[in-house]
Order: C-alpha cells, then structure tokens, then sequence
C-alpha cells in the first residue's frame, strides 16, 4: 500500500524555511547551523531538520537522549565486529613464561637482564592486523614484561612521522614510517619488532601461493633505510631495529627464521624458543576462533530476526580506523552489523552446505577454495577478500562493503570478479575505492546513506 498523500493533499502542501542563530544546534561544541523545513498540510504539521550530523536533528535534550539511548541498543544488538576484532587482536593472551635456569641462563644472564627489562614496541600497522597476537605473545613468553604497540593511525600521527619517506607508496605502509616515529621518540621502545612477513598463515586451499604483499613485505626495509639514511635514529635512541624475514605458511621455516633473529641476540634457548613459538600460535588460533565464534552468533542473529549485516571486503589492516575513514562505524550507527573478513566463520558442516553445488559439480575440492572463480590465486589476503565476496553471495541477510587503498596493485586485479560474484546476487553492495590519507567526509556520509536506503528497502522487500 502507497503512503503517497495524494494530488490534492501536495497542491494544498505549504512549507517555511529557517536557517540562522535560532536554528542554532548546541549539543555539541562545534555549534553548527541547521536548516529547519516546517510543512503544513491540512491542518498537520511537521518539521525536517537538515544537520551536519544525527544529534543535530533533533530539539531537546529529552529527544537527544532518546536518539543515543536507541543507538546504543541498536549497538548492542548488532555490533561492529572490526572494533571487536581488534580489541582481541592486541590484548594479551597471558602465556606461561618459558626461560629456564641452568649453565645457559647463567652463561646469558646480561642478554636475559636485557629482554626482562626489555620495551619492545611493534607498529600497529599492515599484518600486526592479523599477527599481534603472535608477535605480542611470543616476547611475552620470553619474559618481555613490556609489549606495547604504536597508536591507531591518525591525521596528526601521520603529521608528525612520516616527513622521511623518499617514495610513495599505498598509505598503509607509507604511514608505518609515522608508526616507528612514535615508537620511539614517544613511547620509547628499547626494541622494534617490524618484520618483512613474506608469506601469510594458509587458509585459502589449493592456492599458487600464500604470499603478502611485496610492498607490505618490504616496508620494514624502506623504514629502516629511512630511519638510517642521514643518521642512524635507532643507535641515538639506544633502540635495537628487529625485522627479520618470516614465512607464516611454513612453520618449521618460521621457527628458524624467528630463532635466528632473537635467539643469539637475548640468549634464548631453541627449546625455550620453541615453547615460546608453540604459545604464540596458540595465542592466533585463540584470536581466530572466539573472532569466528562471534561471528557464527551474530550470522544466526540476522538470520533469526530477518536483518542484514554487512561484510567488510577489505584486507586486514583497515581495520585501522584512520585507514578505514570510519566507514564501519558509520555503517554501524545506522543499525547494521559490520563483520570483517576475519569474522565469517570456517565451520565445516556450515560451509560444505553453502558450497554444496560448487562441491558437487567437482568445480571445487574444498568450501575454503576460490579456483574455479580466480585460478591464479597466489596472494592470500587478495584470495580472502575473493572467498568472502563468495560467502556473502550465498547468504541472502549479508551484504558487502568493499573497501580498497590508493595505489593497492592487488586489489585492482579483483575489483571486476568481486563485483561479479555480488551483482550475481541481486543484493545492494557498495565499494569504497582509492582510499588515502584525506578523509572526504561529506562524500563517504552521502554513499553510507545512499547504503542505509538501499539495504532497507533490501529488508523489507525481501527479508520480512
């Protein structure tokens, strides 16, 4: 049924216009302006209120507090897994302290000394977004009692750090130079643990490869250079530069690389190595399945109370909030939950029936795979972002928000099968492309809003 007022209702329609000192909006310190639009239309009244932003469109304190106390609920109901994700990411897993007595700690006692009394800092930047739990609990495991991360990536971080880059690359890594900066002129690390990871943990099957990016994998190179060119930073600040290469698809490479690069240098041990290795994989694979558990919990959520939840196609490090613009909290604001790659759970029984034609037709081996789609599947955060556009097509209460950074190489091959396996679906999805460090603010308000009014239509045309 329209709610169309009718022809003769809208020639009768007339309305006035405010916009000055009285319209004056004060809940908040920037004081903004607004324009009120007051309609009558026989004998009814009602007022818009066109604001900068959701408090501003309302008139009362009463009416303020109905607004934030209806999305707070709204929150709670259905949260944003990308703030959740990263509360997980870099908290500590407490593991058990490893070193061990003996004629090698007495023979190491000054290098031990060193490592227990040890700040050892890693930029939260590129894979700490999928690794922290690794990096931060193996050092915790050696007696580190200090662990600490840089900030999340801000306008002013980025200001004051990164004056030394001579190239310019994606501003994911180009904003790590900012990163180190603050690590140690402001947190003051004795040690920075940057390391060019090569290849990724294997969760695509059947892939060429599980590599990183090679613009990701050398940033730790290019900071060190960076830092060193004109003067070496590190040796005045009395700080040891760590960034070995590591190979997280081969965990007997893995071990050996991570042992060459701390063991000699703090007096470790291979066996206390090995039980500090053996905790810090652990400490992901915690990460990973009470993030998945989250997420299968809030996927049956959705499916129960018929609402839509959108997945955030991006690769790990947006779920840096200066690096994502604050798209997923716009989107969350607006009621929807917001799931990042990580999220979608792995349970077998739930995957093998989404993919049960694909298994079938023998088109694929494993609900995990994507090369019948994109054969040349070699870069593992690029094959995720292919495997969830491939999820979200088979659950009709998801969609998805793809998010891609300025000058990404690998995201460019993908952009066009991405759109492919969404459009399949008949289903509203929306892109965020060539991301940088400007945050367009009125742009990215208007697209999250054209979203809101497209994926309500979604649920309740479809889903009610």
């Amino acid at each position: 049924m329209s709610s169309f007022i009718g022809f003769d209702a809208v020639d009768a329609l007339t309305y006035e216009t405010k916009r000055g000192e009285e319209t004056r909006c004060s809940f908040c310190s920037n004081y903004c302006v607004r324009t009120f639009i007051d309609l009558s239309v026989k004998g009814s009244k009602k007022r818009f209120i066109v604001a900068p932003c959701e408090k501003g469109t309302v008139e009362t304190k009463e009416e303020l507090r109905a607004l934030l106390r209806k999305k707070s609920r709204l929150k709670d109901e259905f949260p944003n897994l990308v703030r959740e994700a990263n509360e997980l990411l870099f908290s500590s897993y407490r593991p058990e302290v490893v070193l061990q007595g003996g004629l090698s700690a007495l023979l190491n006692r000054k290098k031990r000394r060193t490592l227990r009394e040890a700040v050892v800092g890693v930029p939260r930047v590129l894979n700490a977004y999928s690794l922290a739990p690794f990096f931060r609990t193996y050092f915790e495991a050696l007696g580190v009692k200090k662990v600490v991360f840089s900030s999340y990536t801000s306008e002013e971080l980025y200001r004051k750090g990164a004056k030394r880059g001579s190239i310019d690359p994606c501003y994911p890594s180009k904003v790590a130079l900012a990163h180190v900066h603050e690590l140690i002129y402001e947190k003051r690390v004795s040690v920075v643990f940057f390391p060019c990871v090569r290849t990724l943990p294997k969760e695509v099957e059947n892939a060429e490869g599980h590599w990183a990016c090679p613009t990701v994998t050398a940033t730790p190179e290019v900071v060190k250079a960076a830092f060193t060119k004109e003067r070496d930073e590190f040796a005045e600040r009395g700080v040891k530069y760590l960034n070995p290469v590591l190979d997280f698809e081969d965990e007997e490479l893995l071990s050996r690389q991570l042992f060459k690069a701390v063991g000699p240098l703090f007096g470790v041990t291979r066996k206390e190595h090995e039980l500090a290795l053996k905790q810090a994989l652990g400490a992901l694979k915690t990460y990973k399945e009470k993030l998945r558990r989250r997420g299968a919990e809030l996927l049956e959520k959705l499916k129960r109370e018929k609402r839509v939840g959108v997945v955030l196609l991006a690769r790990p490090y947006h779920n840096d909030p200066g690096l994502n613009h604050g798209i997923p909290d716009e989107i969350n604001d607006r009621g929807y939950a917001v799931l990042p790659v990580d999220a979608l759970p792995r349970d077998e029984a739930l995957l093998n029936e989404l993919f049960k034609e694909e298994l079938k037709s023998g088109r694929i081996k494993s609900p995990l795979e994507i090369t019948d789609v994109w054969p040349k599947c070699y870069s593992e955060n690029s094959s995720l972002k292919v495997w969830a556009a491939r999820f979200v097509s088979k659950v009709p209460y998801l969609s998805a928000v793809e998010l891609s950074s300025f000058r990404c190489g690998h995201d460019a091959p993908i952009y066009g099968l991405i759109e492919e396996l969404l459009a399949s679906t008949g289903r509203p999805f929306f892109t965020f492309h060539e991301l940088d460090e400007n945050r367009p603010a009125g742009s990215i308000k208007l697209r999250v809003e054209t979203l809101d009014y497209f994926l309500k239509r979604y649920e309740e045309e479809v889903l009610r």
